[in-house]
């Protein structure tokens, strides 16, 4: 099936200029201007950040700091739209050379949903890059010029070969999700390298090497159980390569490049209709009679998108972006829908969890429930100590966010939200404050010092 486009056009979107890991890219636009679909009105610094685009039509009424989904302000174009549906001319690029292939993935404005520039995870300074992963474990229809399931197939295994072919990678690989029938059935249509597809289940030991021999082939279609988290790179790295990767470390640094199915779609948007990155599916929950994803532009607000499809339920409760174990509580529905946002969910006020946390058991409950074999509770507890050294010889990078100690805790303590915060002030900590100031933290990184 074809994702649902949001049909009604909000009266003002709201576009951060960063929606990027990375430095907010410069304003090409200025109060009073008119711009129109697929405008670049923010421009990258460097080569590590992604250009902006705008979605509608209209008038800019403001460059100002507005809210943003994660909680923050972030300097955005603010731009009233109109009714006209005019845009920039697409230039689509035949056969693009590798270099090419990065550069329009860079003014295209592609980012992956983790909030780091696509090209960034292709091309990563200093490091080689081998196999290249689409992770569709939790994947959306992505919506697009595709009629049939097969066409949807084959668009997926397209983009795999121009994602391989930027990061002058040999071998690629479709993760799906083993109880996704849907995916499984479509790509299972694909007729490829003259012969049919077959999706491969990823069982034990069996990791993709495996498979790569097997069929013969540098691209190969696996499933396996979904994985939940927010920071599940490296674990998807050794379940799907059987690459481990060292504390401190990114999936790079191993020889692997991770891209989600919406990035992987929009670099074959941007080659093959010159088109730039700015509508992006989301997925919906909680609200009546809507559907479970929709194509919405970039800059839509949340109420806008909340409005279209049904409005709030008489009693209002709680609006959370990108899920509700690991996602953000917002403060206000002005927030916009951005190149990060996967999901909009909404809890009615009976669903809204109030218990209050008591002191922990040591049940060691969430030691069990951890994938990733970390000691939640402990990490916890000195988070809120402000012992961010001792959580970081804990190992506490290799925590995933999938929230399951949080769930299972009898104690009902935040776990989770204790151990982002040690996570961020120990990110902030390492890439902000010179050594000689830092006196809990030692700079570095266990994979090369940088």
């Amino acid at each position: 099936m074809e994702s649902k486009r949001l049909s009604k056009l909000p009266e003002k979107v709201i576009i951060p200029l960063k929606q990027h890991k990375g430095t907010p890219c410069v304003p090409l636009v200025k109060k009073g201007d008119k711009v129109i679909i697929g405008q670049k009105i923010g421009d990258c610094k460097d080569d590590n950040d992604s250009s902006v685009h705008s979605s509608v039509c209209g008038e800019v009424q403001s460059i100002e700091m507005a809210p943003h989904p994660d909680g923050n302000k972030v300097l955005s174009v603010i731009i009233k739209t109109n009714d006209s549906t005019e845009t920039v001319q697409f230039s689509p690029k035949k056969n693009p050379s590798q270099q090419e292939l990065i550069e329009i993935i860079k003014n295209s404005g592609i980012v992956e949903h983790y909030g780091v520039p696509t090209q960034s995870v292709l091309k990563p300074a200093g490091k080689k890059i081998d196999i290249v992963l689409i992770n569709a474990t939790s994947s959306e229809w992505v919506g697009g010029k595709f009629s049939t399931p097969e066409e949807y197939g084959m668009q997926m295994i397209d983009a795999l070969k121009l994602l391989m072919k930027a990061a002058g990678a040999s071998k690629g690989a479709i993760v799906l999700r083993s109880d996704d029938a849907e995916s499984i059935s479509a790509f299972e249509r694909v007729k490829f390298e003259g012969k049919q597809l077959q999706v491969s289940p990823l069982i034990g030991n069996r990791k993709i090497g495996y498979y790569f021999k097997d069929q013969n082939s540098d691209i190969v279609v696996v499933s396996q159980k979904r994985i939940y988290g927010k920071s599940i790179l490296n674990f998807f790295t050794y379940n799907v390569t059987g690459r481990k990767v060292p504390p401190g470390c990114v999936p790079a640094d191993v020889g692997v490049a991770i891209c989600s199915v919406k990035s992987a779609k929009a670099v074959y948007d941007a080659v093959n209709e010159g088109k730039p990155y700015y509508e992006t599916v989301i997925s919906l929950e909680g609200l009546a009679n809507c559907p479970s994803q929709v194509l919405v532009r970039i800059g839509t607000p949340f109420k806008d998108v909340i409005e279209a499809c049904g409005g709030y339920p008489a009693e209002s409760g709680k609006l959370i972006a990108n899920g509700m174990r690991t996602g953000v509580a917002q403060y206000t529905d002005e927030v916009p829908v951005t190149k990060t946002t996967t999901r909009i969910s909404f809890q009615k006020p009976e669903d809204v969890q109030r218990d209050e946390a008591i002191a922990c058991t040591h049940c060691a409950m969430c030691v069990d429930a951890c994938p990733v074999e970390l000691i939640p509770s402990r990490l916890a507890v000195l988070s809120d100590q402000g012992r961010f050294d001792e959580c970081r010889k804990m190992h506490i990078d290799n925590c995933i966010e999938c929230g399951e100690c949080a769930v299972i805790c009898p104690s009902k303590i935040h776990i989770l939200q204790l151990i982002r915060y040690a996570k961020n002030a120990i990110e902030k900590a390492y890439e902000d404050l010179p050594q000689k100031e830092s006196s809990n933290l030692k700079l570095g990184c266990a994979c090369g010092g940088e």
